[in-house]
């Protein structure tokens, strides 16, 4: 009880104190006129007059030791709280690492890739452990099915058994030692509701990039949600990317491509360079994205007790929701797959946000010898993931090597069976 308590403390201090790290100038407006609140900047208290801690807004606000309480809608929450009290629910490592996971053999955009089901991950190799790690790697080629499809490669889609409940939170954490990056590539990390017909039920892209392009954290559902747009500005990340979106609805035949806060984007390569942590804390009304190095991964994580508000310096990206959202979100499933070309790797192939490296590299570009789109014979991205020039790059340099998948739940919360277990692999359809 008595370590519980501590962690408590020290998660409300950190969210305390990560309100001014990433905030305006604290207030009274924002904190209301109340007792003394250890870790704040400025106080809002009778005594604080005589220590000489108010807060400048002090007397016009509080008149001298007043109650004001700022209303409920509008009161300001400090940049990446947290206050839950987590601990270990799941694990995947080693040998054994994928003994909870259901294979998921369908293709959803298009891709140069062929998903295996376990058995031919085995065969294919798209599956390895060695060195106590485990591996996610593409594979050999598979011939065309039938005229005029394009050749594949053999590849990987994972999900876990398991799901989590957003409330009261659940922390996903993937500890890695290196990741693909580069031309065709396009791999993720992510989770899923699969109780619904996506985008019901929500989808929180952890960690996803193709080709050079930079790592994008987005959240898609179906219905009406929004992040909030002055928690996004007053606590973007430092060194954040000015475009954002907040509308979190996704139909893309409508435009609606889901929201994106402002956030850190680092690429793939860097990534794969910097070898840690990607965490995200999923809370009943926010979630926040990590990239802790490996020489700064703090002790409370390799204790398996997590507090994340301590984490403020590593934030990538804060995604906090209005009103309304939560109750259209399921629990979450854990993927990792290993996807080629396709809706965003091959369609972006000659785009300028790569700066032409892939078709300088291959000699492959939109109107010289293939086109840039949807994975096919003609397709550039497709030509050069399934040529002998990329045998070697993809197949024995470009993988995920990860040293574990863990989750840790609030307040004892357990898992339940995902839809995707459920059902064998097979995904819901409209």
């Amino acid at each position: 009880a008595l370590q519980l308590q501590s962690r408590k403390v020290a998660a409300q201090a950190a969210a305390s104190a990560n309100a001014t790290d990433a905030s305006t100038s604290p207030s009274c407006m924002e904190y209301g006129c109340q007792g003394f609140v250890r870790g704040r900047s400025c106080q809002c208290n009778p005594q604080c007059q005589g220590f000489g801690s108010c807060c400048s807004d002090y007397h016009s606000v509080c008149q001298s030791g007043g109650s004001y309480t700022p209303p409920a809608q509008t009161m300001s929450k400090a940049c990446y709280h947290s206050s839950n009290i987590y601990s270990l629910d799941w694990e995947a490592q080693g040998n054994t690492f994928f003994d909870d996971f259901t294979f998921v053999t369908q293709d959803d955009v298009h891709g140069a890739h062929q998903f295996t089901t376990r058995e031919e991950a085995h065969q294919q190799k798209t599956i390895t452990t060695d060195n106590g790690q485990a591996q996610l790697r593409y594979g050999g080629i598979r011939f065309p099915s039938y005229a005029g499809e394009a050749y594949k490669r053999y590849s990987v889609n994972i999900h876990t058994n398991k799901a989590w409940e957003p409330t009261p939170g659940f922390i996903a954490a993937l500890h890695y030692s290196k990741l693909p990056a580069g031309c065709g590539v396009w791999p993720s990390f992510w989770a899923m509701n699969s109780d619904k017909v996506w985008p019901h039920g929500g989808e929180l892209d952890i960690l996803e990039y193709a080709n050079y392009e930079e790592n994008k954290v987005t959240f898609h559902i179906a219905e009406q949600c929004a992040l909030d747009t002055a928690q996004v500005e007053r606590c973007a990340p430092r060194g954040s990317t000015s475009a954002h979106a907040d509308g979190c609805q996704t139909s893309y035949f409508e435009g609606k491509l889901g929201c994106m806060p402002k956030q850190r984007q680092p690429s793939g390569e860097f990534f794969s360079q910097n070898p840690g942590v990607i965490a995200a804390e999923w809370a009943d009304d926010h979630i926040t994205i990590f990239h802790i190095p490996e020489a700064e991964i703090p002790q409370d994580l390799k204790d398996n007790m997590p507090v994340p508000g301590t984490w403020g310096k590593w934030v990538l990206a804060y995604l906090p929701f209005k009103e309304g959202c939560t109750k259209y979100i399921g629990p979450q499933e854990l993927v990792l797959n290993m996807q080629l070309c396709g809706d965003w790797a091959g369609a972006t192939w000659d785009g300028v946000n790569t700066g032409g490296q892939c078709p300088k590299q291959s000699n492959l570009w939109n109107n010289h010898m293939c086109e840039s789109g949807l994975s096919s014979p003609t397709d550039c991205c497709t030509k050069y993931v399934t040529g002998g020039a990329a045998e070697i790059p993809l197949r024995y340099q470009q993988y995920m090597d990860i040293k574990y998948l863990k989750v840790f739940t609030a307040n004892g919360e357990v898992s339940k069976s995902s839809g995707t277990f459920v059902r064998g692999g097979v995904p819901l359809s409209a």
